[in-house]
């Protein structure tokens, strides 16, 4: 059978990304409509790329997205394999980061919810079957940038719209990104062949929230304004040895040298 790549979420940021990239490889492709979930063919190499962070928003969404459709898709329909899109967000409470680490989730706390979904959906897919995989993904930037609500894209378009960036929690915090690019590679290679079921996919760096803010500022020319800097988060330091030592990773981007593209494609 040819190959060929399903993408559930492909009209999201990082399933755009996908999409476009395969495009250009000359792959073929097939992108569901939003809502269909069971086909009668092969879905070929399913990369599940649907979830939502605004969990609390919309808690029924929040489900489906990050766990139902899941089921919906492995239980009811054939493939080669299926790739599930994590978030390295899993180890926000614990001291080691290696795929083989132990989760930490409290029940009794609010913001462990997403996780929790998380780490269902992959318990899930990793109990199902050998061809199904699991990647958790750091923070990722490229293109398409424009709408998300998290930390980077808000600067963005804050400095865009509004002339300023405002910081609300400590300036030395730090975060870690990885392009798209770079992301969607080490994806495919996993996808072709891989030695384990699970991989970290993660910056070598973490990068310090004022580093950003000061390369937004002298690219657009805009005020900064620090709040709450008795708040500090660092995101923890996410172990890729994995991917470095069987698909010998390295980053070919650089957030710094992004920025003003993604500034250019807010505006």
């Amino acid at each position: 059978m040819k190959q060929f790549y399903t993408i559930f979420g492909h009209t999201g940021f990082f399933g755009k990304n996908l999409s476009t990239y395969l495009k250009l490889l000359n792959k073929e492709i097939f992108l569901p409509k939003k809502g269909i979930y069971k086909f009668s063919k092969n879905l070929g190499d399913i990369i599940y790329c649907i979830g939502i962070d605004e969990v609390f928003d919309n808690p029924p969404k929040s489900i489906d997205a990050n766990l139902k459709i899941i089921s919906q898709i492995i239980f009811n329909n054939k493939f080669n394999s299926f790739t599930f899109l994590s978030s390295t967000r899993l180890y926000k409470n614990s001291t080691q980061t290696l795929e083989s680490s132990f989760i930490k989730i409290n029940p009794n706390k609010k913001n462990d919810y997403f996780n929790s979904l998380k780490l269902a959906a992959e318990n899930l897919c990793l109990s199902y079957g050998k061809n199904i995989k699991v990647v958790r993904l750091s923070n990722i930037f490229g293109s398409y940038f424009t709408k998300q609500k998290y930390l980077l894209p808000t600067l963005l378009r804050s400095s865009v719209k509004q002339k300023k960036v405002d910081i609300l929690i400590n300036k030395n915090s730090k975060k870690n990104y990885i392009h798209a690019i770079d992301a969607i590679k080490i994806i495919l290679k996993i996808i072709k062949k891989s030695k384990f079921r699970i991989y970290n996919i993660a910056g070598e760096k973490r990068i310090k929230i004022e580093t950003i803010a000061q390369e937004i500022k002298t690219i657009n020319k805009c005020k900064i304004n620090y709040f709450n800097q008795k708040i500090k988060y660092n995101e923890p330091k996410i172990n890729i040895s994995r991917i470095k030592n069987e698909f010998n990773f390295k980053s070919t981007y650089s957030l710094k040298n992004c920025i003003k593209d993604m500034l250019d494609e807010v505006k």
